[in-house]
């Protein structure tokens, strides 16, 4: 490149200042203007990445999720209790002067020591008298152990002394034995005292001594402490200040914690019961022990669930008074441990679960019904956890979250608050939860559709229909018994007698839906559910309209069916629902108020109710007769023949 012309030059020369001072004013406003647009294309980047996030977010949201339906509650105490004061954890001292005054004796030690200086002194004497004590009998024959052997004699002895006398040092004695009496086989010797062993004679010895101690104990406590057998818990409380109260404490416990340990430890049922039954009167004792309080509500709560009929009724019992003794404490711990061991129970097989759940949740509603204002808390809690799982069951689909829905617990939680909303509905506000419980039922009926889920959908209209009943509100269930009958099953038009092991009370197995046997129950259970619906309605102004679609409904299934014998059953409801569908509207043309006269509607035909000779009053309480009786002998066909025909739970 040559060199530039001389006019070049001039020209560079002239211009070259301006030149550069335009770019200097121009190059700011270009990179301002850049950098807008570089900030456009970024925030229209980041939009379309949030468009394309938007659907992947809610994907993760539609992910199953392991919702536990006693995780609500929170944690319960399952680890072992241990009590910090250990004043009885072993053998009672008998050599102790507490165990060698009487309740005169107490009173008299009363009067004449009035200084707590005088006291001190004379415990560090008796300190050093069985310090000598001990040295003594150390030096004259360290290896034998003191064998302390309960005769008859000797119990006689000591029962009379506590009986007449209210004798402390033959209560010590008596409670030492009964605690080596309820930990036989389970420790050897004590352990407070591990050069004393206690023994018992014999066998007949031994039972005495465990029910003097169980019948008498209770009784002696509140005679020594002049207490009554409506004493309260603040009674109890109000006692640390009393000198009395300071002796008998560790007998008390060492009574209480003995007998906890032999309702857990024993095998024997009868005694078992007879320990609780006599541990349920010291109760109010335990206002003093926490610790051993709460280790027999656990203890009470596993008999509940586990025991026996009549164990678990006397753990019921227990957990009873105590929630009414301990109110405002152990309610709450009561109410959520047998809640929690309730749902376990729901996800084991039994072979009595068709008469303990049913006992088990009646129990529970009963504890519920005591204190209102907690249960409701509760409820609502836990019924806003089965909403939480219906709802990720019907936006998701998910396998896992449907299997949920239909899992014992599920379905065993709906009737557990079903009950208690029935139970309470007429003298409570329960009507939220009583919304909300019948949303849950018709989630879990929709959620449901085939012929397999027959026994769950059936479930699902008894509990509307008894929810409607105790509530006295319509809750329309037509449309979904009525779809039981749209079911496609094959008819091959024999028999089949079905025999298996085991069938879940939720699904059937897809061979028994070809049989004759699932569409008679198909027929039945529409006809019986129809007929406790239109029973509670029968005598309404308003049963006219109520009864006539699912009428045109079932004559439509008699015309295509080829069974004659659900044709006749179809038939006689058909014809007993239309006569009363004219009776009542005969009625109703002869009134005069108008429809909006809500009063005069709802005193409709009240005489007619009253009357339980009426054409359809008599039907339904035969269909109703009819059905618990095939009930009773399915019971009696499962009892002695455990492969025998499918039973379908109806009632």
């Amino acid at each position: 490149m040559g060199k530039l012309g001389k006019k070049a030059r001039k020209f560079a020369k002239k211009n070259l200042q301006s030149v550069e001072k335009r770019n200097r004013k121009l190059k700011p406003f270009f990179k301002k203007k850049f950098a807008k647009r570089n900030e456009r294309h970024q925030v229209g980047d980041e939009e379309k990445k949030k468009v394309e996030q938007q659907p992947k977010k809610r994907c993760q949201d539609e992910e199953f999720q392991d919702i536990s339906i006693d995780a609500v509650f929170g944690k319960d105490d399952d680890e072992v209790l241990r009590d910090c004061d250990s004043d009885s954890d072993g053998y009672l001292d008998e050599d102790s002067a507490v165990g060698n005054r009487t309740e005169g004796e107490i009173g008299a030690t009363e009067m004449s020591m009035q200084s707590k200086e005088s006291l001190s002194e004379l415990k560090k004497q008796r300190r050093k008298l069985a310090k000598l004590n001990e040295k003594l009998v150390d030096e004259a024959d360290s290896d034998v152990m003191k064998h302390k052997v309960l005769s008859g004699s000797v119990l006689s002895t000591c029962c009379d002394l506590v009986d007449e006398k209210q004798s402390v040092q033959a209560l010590i004695s008596l409670l030492n034995w009964y605690r080596a009496a309820c930990h036989y086989g389970h420790e050897p010797s004590g352990i407070a005292r591990p050069d004393i062993y206690y023994d018992i004679e014999d066998s007949e010895t031994f039972a005495k001594v465990m029910i003097f101690v169980l019948q008498k104990a209770d009784h002696t406590f509140r005679s020594i402490l002049g207490l009554s057998d409506s004493s309260t818990k603040e009674k109890i409380l109000k006692l640390k200040n009393n000198p009395k109260w300071d002796s008998l404490k560790p007998l008390v416990k060492s009574f209480v914690r003995s007998t906890l340990h032999l309702v857990k430890q024993a095998a024997d049922l009868e005694i078992i019961v007879f320990a609780l039954t006599q541990l349920r009167v010291s109760i109010v004792f335990l206002a003093a022990f926490p610790d051993l309080l709460k280790k027999l509500i656990k203890i009470s709560v596993h008999l509940w669930v586990t025991g026996e009929e009549t164990l678990s009724q006397q753990a019921f019992l227990i957990l009873k008074d105590i929630s009414m003794v301990f109110n405002s404490e152990c309610f709450d711990t009561c109410l959520i441990n047998m809640y929690k061991a309730f749902l376990h129970d729901c996800d084991i097989q039994k072979a009595n679960s068709e008469q303990r759940l049913p006992f088990l949740r009646d129990s529970l509603v009963e504890l519920c019904s005591q204190d209102m204002q907690k249960s409701y808390t509760k409820a609502s809690v836990s019924i806003t956890q089965l909403v939480k799982l219906l709802k990720m069951a019907l936006t998701t689909k998910n396998k896992e979250a449907v299997e949920k829905i239909h899992s014992g617990q599920y379905t065993n939680c709906v009737d557990l608050w079903v009950n208690f909303i029935a139970a309470n509905v007429q003298d409570c506000d329960l009507q939220p939860l009583l919304y909300t419980i019948v949303q849950v039922i018709n989630g879990v009926a929709q959620l449901i559709i085939g012929p397999r889920y027959l026994l769950l959908r059936v479930k699902c209209i008894q509990w509307l229909n008894h929810l409607s009943r105790t509530s006295g509100i319509f809750i329309p269930i037509a449309s979904l018994v009525l779809d039981i009958l749209e079911y496609k099953t094959t008819n091959d038009g024999e028999k089949q007698e079905q025999k298996l092991e085991a069938v879940s009370t939720v699904k059937l197995p897809k061979n028994w839906l070809k049989s004759q046997n699932f569409q008679e129950q198909c027929v039945f259970s529409v006809v019986e559910l129809l007929a406790v619906h239109f029973a509670q309605w029968s005598f309404h102004i308003s049963f006219p309209d109520l009864a006539t679609i699912p009428v045109m409904r079932l004559k439509k299934f008699h015309e295509r069916s080829t069974m004659e014998g659900l044709k006749r059953v179809v038939k006689r409801f058909i014809e007993q629902v239309e006569s009363n569908i004219e009776f009542v509207q005969r009625k109703r043309d002869d009134v005069t108020f108008s429809p909006n006269d809500q009063q005069s509607a709802d005193t409709f035909m009240q005489l007619e109710k009253q009357n339980t000779n009426a054409p359809y009053t008599q039907y339904y309480h035969s269909i109703i007769d009819k059905a618990l009786g095939t009930k009773k002998k399915q019971k009696k066909r499962a009892v002695t023949a455990p492969k025998a025909e499918i039973p379908l739970e109806l009632a």
